[in-house]
């Protein structure tokens, strides 16, 4: 990996910095010297937000043209913000199309000290890949939900600013490690005994550990080859589901029990839930986009592209990230 004591005395902005990356991203930006200005909303749950003295807190919704003069001095921006759950299709494009065309027009005009943006898109914006067969970045983007529609919007637009900001896109598939939520919710259905399919054919995905994750993006931000901007980064391996619940069941002290559910009981309760959705004020976390990811056979992306550009190994592999994880759930309370 790239020398990173160039980060330190660094000025960064990281926008989306309470969430579960962003956290991440902050932690180790502060531990290596940099001064970060974080970006969040008035709402945001800052439980997981550094507090040292070298965080600057900046209050903003990037979906209404913010000044954020915090990008003038900036050396570096991650912009790590956006909509993973809504209840329409306009929320997830607001928040993942329309904020990057706020946040990459106010750096064209002050952004002049930035030595590299760093956009964080999805595998979501390429769309489910072919069984045996992992998609890569010369591969047609197709999405198939909002949010991946959104997140291909959102890399369009930093795609048009190529030739002003000196951006590089980076696609994770699903990232999990401590503090987050929508993995833990399957975790701790594991750590109950309970390993619940969807039908019973063998589906595949890519991960990637958050701290590998936040390892790649540094790995960009302070080198990338001129010929390529936009890269899948994930842990370099494929799996399937049941690989994750047993490296998953080896921290639990529990007997398995396999509960395959017809893809018909799993839409019929993405769609109650999603209509009583609608009596709160926050979106569902299983809805029917959520059902329609669920029902794809792989999500594998290949991340050679990046690991041979950049050099970069990732340090875990599923085994190791998922026994850190659960130990930190426990730690912190969220499995007993």
């Amino acid at each position: 990996m790239k020398n990173t004591s160039l980060l330190e005395n660094s000025t960064v902005v990281v926008t989306g910095a309470s969430g579960f990356i962003g956290s991440h991203l902050v932690d180790y930006l502060v531990e290596h010297g940099c001064i970060v200005h974080a970006v969040i909303r008035e709402t945001s749950d800052r439980r997981w937000l550094n507090k040292s003295g070298q965080v600057k807190i900046h209050i903003a919704n990037l979906e209404e043209r913010p000044l954020l003069s915090c990008i003038e001095k900036a050396d570096y921006l991650f912009h790590c913000s956006g909509v993973t759950k809504a209840k329409t299709r306009e929320k997830y494009i607001s928040g993942n199309s329309y904020s990057c065309e706020n946040l990459y027009e106010r750096c064209a005009v002050a952004g002049h000290n930035l030595k590299k943006i760093i956009h964080l898109s999805s595998l979501a914006a390429t769309g489910p890949s072919s069984q045996y067969t992992p998609v890569d970045e010369k591969n047609l983007c197709k999405p198939i939900t909002y949010y991946g529609e959104s997140k291909l919007l959102g890399e369009e637009v930093a795609v048009k600013y190529f030739s002003s900001l000196p951006i590089v896109i980076l696609r994770p598939p699903v990232v999990y490690g401590p503090r987050e939520l929508s993995f833990f919710v399957y975790l701790k259905t594991l750590s109950k005994g309970w390993n619940i399919k969807v039908g019973r054919l063998s589906r595949e995905l890519s991960l990637i550990y958050v701290s590998d994750l936040i390892r790649a993006m540094i790995q960009a931000a302070l080198y990338h080859p001129q010929s390529q901007r936009i890269y899948f980064v994930t842990d370099g391996e494929s799996y399937t589901w049941d690989n994750v619940a047993e490296s998953a069941m080896k921290n639990f002290d529990v007997n398995i029990k396999n509960v395959a559910l017809p893809e018909m009981l799993l839409s019929f309760l993405a769609n109650a839930i999603e209509a009583l959705a609608w009596f709160s004020s926050e979106p569902a976390l299983f809805d029917r986009q959520r059902m329609i990811d669920l029902r794809q056979i792989s999500w594998v992306a290949s991340s050679r592209a990046f690991f041979e550009a950049h050099t970069f190994e990732p340090k875990y592999n599923l085994e190791q990230g998922l026994k850190e994880t659960i130990q930190w759930y426990k730690n912190n309370k969220w499995l007993q």
